[in-house]
């Protein structure tokens, strides 16, 4: 949740994705209304931008512009799902530009961004939490963070209201879950990237989607026997002018394979992050 109501780290831990370090700039974050359900607050750019968190887990960005005939949003449910784990639903909303959105498969969507953008933010939630978890017992979060900016304001306001309404805690007991005194971070980065056992199996335009992928390489490898047997069974006559194309077809099919394969197959699976490298 916190992380969502930072804008300011777009730039950060999505550079090369949907950010860039070098155009990050001040984000003048104003808290207009703050009450047990509802924390609103505005930023004040050019493009009119409203954040607003309703409890126990909605926030949602809307933007508007050309005098607000034009909008777009983000709309987000960060659901705690256990001790360190959260489960993130999010949708995209707009009033224009809707035939391309829906031109574009959702699966190519969620592999080639939006998986992106989670790998980002999933390695260094990780590591914040941690780092957060070994201080909980000298100091609390108002000193554990540097929040000097008016960017911070929002995350500032929703952790005010989560000590207030909620103690600062999560009722893991009440549901029968106990949290462990100290969690370490996952040093597996196949594990904490596992995307297809965190969106994959759950998404069935991405589940769907690989199956296609999985019978595809099935077809061209079968493709590819069969013309290189029949091929090599062609009278001499015919190994030219009726063999070689078919060699071709068999080859490029090969080609489409490996490219299904090493390539499109992985991003449903696992692709490693690093932020040094964007």
């Amino acid at each position: 949740m916190e992380n969502l109501a930072d804008p300011s780290h777009v730039p950060f831990s999505h550079h090369g994705v949907q950010g860039d370090r070098k155009q990050a700039r001040p984000i003048p974050i104003k808290i207009v209304q703050s009450t047990p359900n509802l924390i609103e607050a505005t930023i004040g750019t050019d493009v009119q931008r409203t954040i607003t968190f309703e409890p126990p887990c909605r926030l949602e960005y809307a933007f508007s512009f050309n005098d607000g005939s034009k909008q777009f949003g983000l709309i987000t449910y960060c659901i705690p799902v256990s001790p360190g784990k959260s489960r993130i639903v999010a949708s995209f909303t707009r009033n224009f530009g809707k035939t391309l959105h829906h031109l574009t498969p959702r699966w190519w969507d969620h592999i080639s961004n939006r998986n992106l953008l989670l790998d980002g933010d999933m390695v260094l939630l990780q590591q914040q939490e941690y780092f957060l978890q070994q201080t909980q017992s000298t100091q609390s979060w108002k000193t554990a963070y540097k929040l000097r900016t008016s960017a911070d304001r929002l995350v500032i306001e929703f952790r005010n209201w989560f000590d207030r309404y909620c103690h600062g805690q999560l009722p893991w007991s009440e549901v029968g879950i106990n949290v462990p005194p100290t969690r370490n971070i996952n040093s597996d980065r196949e594990q904490t990237l596992d995307r297809y056992k965190q969106h994959t199996q759950h998404c069935r335009s991405c589940r769907e989607a690989l199956l296609i992928v999985q019978r595809l390489q099935a077809v061209l490898l079968i493709y590819f026997a069969i013309i290189v047997s029949a091929v090599a069974l062609l009278p001499d006559r015919l190994q030219l002018t009726l063999g070689l194309p078919l060699i071709v077809t068999a080859l490029l099919g090969l080609g489409a394979y490996a490219w299904l394969r090493f390539w499109l197959r992985p991003k449903f699976y696992f692709v490693d992050y690093i932020h040094a490298d964007r």
